[in-house]
């Protein structure tokens, strides 16, 4: 789920790969209508009018943008390799996408009004752990043999990659965010997982 910065109302794929718009404080979800139909991944432009999200047209799974109030959606990307969680950036400018799963991924960079992508970075971990800021993209990096993992950022300013902290663990989808002023940094890390083995006597 995406939520609109400054806004009361949230983005979620839902049915039959339908994006549904709903407010924060409940009530019932709008389909989003949009040609071509159908989509995952939402996310908010900046400006909160329009909608990103991931779906198949004409030149295959493109990432589109359409209007909050649904018709005809915008071809953003035309890459052949599948772009995946489209992420706007804070001017307005470009959007970036990742590309890789279910393996390492890499990161691009397109103009929203389209075009060519360029290659960022690559390493960052298949869960899909990155989220753009005014300084730059950070990241989880794909995992050692030991687990560990670096949670790094792109700097925007020098194009260069810098490692924040190493952390041990693994990461649940998509659990990365940054607070508005930089300070904070949340992540979701799993801490235990198991089963259990159960015998059933007289069950019949």
């Amino acid at each position: 789920m995406n939520a609109e910065a400054g806004s009361s109302s949230c983005a979620f794929p839902g049915a039959e790969s339908y994006i549904y718009v709903i407010g924060a404080d409940g009530g019932i979800p709008r389909r989003l209508e949009t040609d071509p139909p159908g989509g995952s991944w939402p996310y908010w432009s900046r400006d909160g009018r329009s909608i990103y999200f991931v779906t198949e047209g004409g030149g295959g799974s493109q990432i589109y943008l359409a209007d909050v109030t649904g018709g005809k959606a915008i071809q953003v990307t035309q890459d052949p390799d599948k772009p995946d969680l489209p992420r706007e950036s804070h001017d307005g400018r470009f959007l970036y996408y990742s590309k890789g799963y279910p393996f390492s991924q890499s990161v691009w960079r397109v103009p929203v009004d389209g075009g060519e992508g360029t290659k960022l970075f690559d390493g960052v971990d298949k869960y899909g752990s990155w989220t753009v800021r005014r300084d730059g993209i950070y990241f989880f990096t794909v995992p050692d043999v030991k687990g560990r993992r670096d949670l790094s950022i792109y700097e925007f300013a020098t194009g260069r990659t810098r490692t924040i902290l190493t952390v041990i663990g693994k990461l649940e989808f998509f659990g990365l965010e940054i607070s508005p002023d930089g300070q904070t940094i949340l992540y979701a890390r799993e801490d235990e997982s198991g089963s259990d083995l159960m015998l059933v006597e007289n069950f019949r």
